[in-house]
């Protein structure tokens, strides 16, 4: 019964999975670029440690409920407190998973630091970005050029974007090519990507931004 109960509830979720995701695209889960794949890599592998305490826990409370449901003769134990195995499981089992996940995002917070330049046989392309209201300022000062709500940069070219703000704090982000940052004024924020196929960008301000890159 449990093992039936468990099958029909996996294809329900599966299905409303991909009824859910089928229109998504340009996100964090579709990377374009090197920095966004290892994102990718980086919340799959967390999620899926999470879920083997996610997973086990959900089983255990359908299967409880099934074996101590009214009617069933189970043995009392109205003494029975402690359980070494049972204690032993309960805490290892996370301690473990905490300490991997722990190595996991101490790695990768160092090597996906937005302030890292990233490793390329090209020379990087320099990109000041200014967020003003209800729309971005970008200025290319090796070529002596500025464009607003609009982004261009040669694709499989490492790009260093300096931040900062006109006065309105606001978030930068390109999900396909990974690392989200701020800009604020009075500061300069700083963050390098690079793609390598098409990505869209995605902004905190409601303006339309386009971002293109050229072969």
């Amino acid at each position: 019964m449990i093992l039936l109960l468990t099958r029909i509830l996996n294809k329900v979720a599966l299905a409303l999975m991909v009824g859910l995701l089928a229109g998504c695209q340009g996100g964090v889960l579709d990377p374009k670029g090197q920095v966004g794949i290892e994102e990718k890599q980086l919340i799959i592998v967390a999620t899926l440690l999470m879920l083997l305490v996610v997973i086990p826990v959900i089983f255990m409370t359908l299967y409880f409920a099934w074996k101590y449901r009214e009617g069933r003769d189970e043995i009392y134990e109205p003494k029975w407190s402690h359980s070494t195995k049972i204690e032993t499981i309960v805490w290892a089992i996370p301690i473990v998973i905490i300490i991997v996940l722990g190595v996991i995002t101490w790695k990768s917070t160092h090597s996906l630091d937005p302030y890292k330049p990233l490793e390329s046989e090209k020379d990087h392309i320099d990109v000041q970005v200014v967020s003003m209201n209800w729309k971005w300022l970008f200025v290319y000062p090796d070529l002596g050029i500025a464009s607003v709500n609009e982004l261009r940069f040669p694709a499989n070219v490492p790009v260093a974007f300096h931040i900062s703000s006109e006065g309105t704090m606001n978030s930068f982000f390109i999900p396909q090519l990974g690392s989200q940052i701020y800009s604020m004024a009075g500061m300069v924020t700083k963050l390098h990507l690079i793609a390598n196929g098409p990505a869209h960008l995605t902004v905190s301000l409601r303006t339309t931004v386009d971002l293109v890159l050229v072969r």
